[in-house]
């Protein structure tokens, strides 16, 4: 038995993840030193503390707690809990029911992975796989999902959804005879004008594909459209003007239209707008 107890007692000691037993209250009964590491809490601090209180969402615990009743143990679940100076770690746990041998519940064992660092990659990964690599903006693909997704909404939420489709007059020929590079340059700067232009966080601006770029205005009618792309317009003249300007048509959703008819409208409209002379919006 003693041999046994050293045993687990160095399993605990050496593990690099972060081992956690509660007794049958949900009160901590066990904290390793790679717990300590993780979470910040000396041992005798935590002993007898509500688990609970390490949990980001606390109800996210109870929701663990519940599948173990279910399933008797669960593995790789992700979820996030907190440090103790508050930070935020984001943890994969596998955990189970500690009975002894007349199948008496004594409490939960949990153990805690460090997965930050691959949080880390793949939202820097998602992140590359929906932004232009020149702009800034988000890309071609990521538009195609993300209209559909506005559309849905403002139909469901019955508010108003503007988009503005904008080409860069002048810019074939600018390209051509100050190089690629130049032209390149002259692309940054249009991400850049619409990113300090629109409204952060709410906005959506997209690189739709060569010197195409298109806006998504949730929750605003025409006219509100239209003076959001002035705005723009002109900061994209004072950017990269005179050589180049752009054209910027406006559509605004009607009842009962598609995310291709709203593409379609302000697709028209920035036609028109290249058609009266260029650097305008038209609707």
């Amino acid at each position: 038995m003693l041999r046994s107890e050293a045993y687990l007692r160095a399993i605990l000691e050496h593990s690099a993840d972060a081992i956690v037993t509660t007794d049958e209250a949900g009160n901590v009964a066990e904290w390793n030193p790679a717990a300590e590491h993780l979470f910040g809490w000396k041992r005798e601090e935590i002993l007898g503390k509500p688990a609970e209180g390490i949990w980001e969402e606390p109800e996210e615990r109870r929701k663990l707690l519940r599948l173990i009743e279910k399933k008797g143990r669960v593995i790789d679940y992700e979820t996030r809990v907190k440090s103790r100076d508050g930070r935020s770690i984001d943890v994969s746990v596998t955990m189970s029911q500690l009975r002894d041998e007349s199948g008496k519940l004594l409490g939960t064992i949990g153990i805690s992975k460090d997965i930050r660092r691959r949080k880390r990659l793949e939202r820097e990964l998602k992140r590359l796989a929906i932004t232009d690599s020149l702009t800034g903006l988000y890309n071609r693909a990521h538009f195609n999902e993300r209209v559909v997704e506005e559309v849905e909404r403002a139909k469901r939420m019955k508010h108003p959804l503007s988009m503005a489709l904008a080409d860069l007059d002048g810019f074939k020929e600018y390209n051509d005879s100050q190089g690629h590079q130049a032209g390149d340059g002259a692309l940054r700067k249009v991400g850049r004008a619409a990113l300090t232009t629109l409204r952060r966080h709410v906005d959506l601006a997209f690189r739709y594909g060569g010197d195409e770029f298109v806006f998504i205005f949730p929750e605003v009618e025409l006219e509100a459209g239209r003076t959001a792309a002035e705005r723009l317009r002109a900061r994209v003249e004072q950017e990269v003007g005179p050589a180049i300007t752009s054209s910027i048509g406006v559509a605004t959703m009607k009842d009962g239209m598609s995310s291709r008819e709203l593409v379609r409208a302000a697709d028209l409209a920035m036609y028109r707008a290249k058609a009266a002379g260029g650097n305008r919006v038209h609707s």
